[in-house]
């Protein structure tokens, strides 16, 4: 089976000993696992003043890495989020940007999602929201950083119906009211966990809004590809949910 990963990233985070991946050990790590191709975001620009930088040294290593497919971040707080995103929408790889709403301090019912969108949609390009990077219960004791509010991503998916968006790292218990309300919102398996987590999903939810991710290097790769190997289901929602629905989602 073909494994396409919703939610990878390349360089270091400063709270933990994680493998700080450059392109090439990230696709090594992942092959591993039966991991063919993988979204990529760069930690990098989680803390930077902006994500610039980290946005460019993405593109450049992902550019021999056909297996990895670059997903910059945009900070729509920054004055030159416009001029950002006209870069990253020149570069025929770029099929989606990555949002860090608790990072960059903002909620995603600011009146600015309402211009990135609109913008966005312009780009014909997805968007991936970050709920959470790492359980909030595991922050490090000097960040004072919250998830993404569910109510608050209901707000910015009302607002624009039409833009494909993906929640990453909503809990099990998220995922249930969101993707009940919401059947154009995909979500990925990150952070789900339960006993039998895909059948336990898909007994209440729509296959087609699930999404194989994981999260590496923050969580344990081989731990993702155990939520589908042992859940019985049929061929067909299996390849949905593990490359499927990502490749749809993002029209590729």
């Amino acid at each position: 089976m073909n494994y396409f990963d919703a939610a990878t990233w390349t360089g270091r985070w400063p709270f933990a000993f994680l493998d700080a991946h450059r392109p090439h050990s990230l696709h090594a790590q992942l092959a591993r696992h039966g991991i063919r191709r993988a979204l990529v975001s760069p930690l990098d620009a989680v803390f930077a003043p902006a994500p610039g930088p980290a946005n460019r040294e993405l593109l450049r290593g992902t550019r021999n890495s056909p297996a990895l497919l670059p997903v910059p971040v945009i900070n729509p707080m920054l004055a030159d989020w416009r001029s950002e995103l006209a870069i990253l929408g020149k570069d025929s790889r770029v099929r989606a940007v990555r949002l860090l709403p608790a990072y960059h301090n903002y909620r995603m019912n600011h009146r600015v999602l309402a211009d990135l969108a609109a913008e966005l949609v312009r780009y014909r390009l997805r968007v991936i929201v970050q709920i959470r990077l790492i359980d909030e219960r595991h922050e490090y004791h000097g960040l004072n950083i919250k998830p993404v509010r569910s109510a608050e991503l209901e707000v910015f998916l009302k607002r624009d119906p039409q833009l494909p968006v993906l929640a990453s790292g909503l809990l099990r218990s998220e995922i249930f009211p969101l993707l009940a309300k919401h059947p154009q919102l995909l979500a990925d398996l990150a952070f789900a966990e339960w006993h039998e987590t895909v059948r336990h999903l898909t007994a209440k939810v729509s296959v087609r809004q699930l999404a194989f991710a994981s999260h590496t290097p923050f969580l344990i790769t081989a731990a993702a590809r155990a939520k589908l190997d042992p859940s019985g289901l049929p061929p067909g929602k299996l390849t949905a949910i593990a490359s499927g629905n990502l490749q749809r989602w993002l029209d590729i």
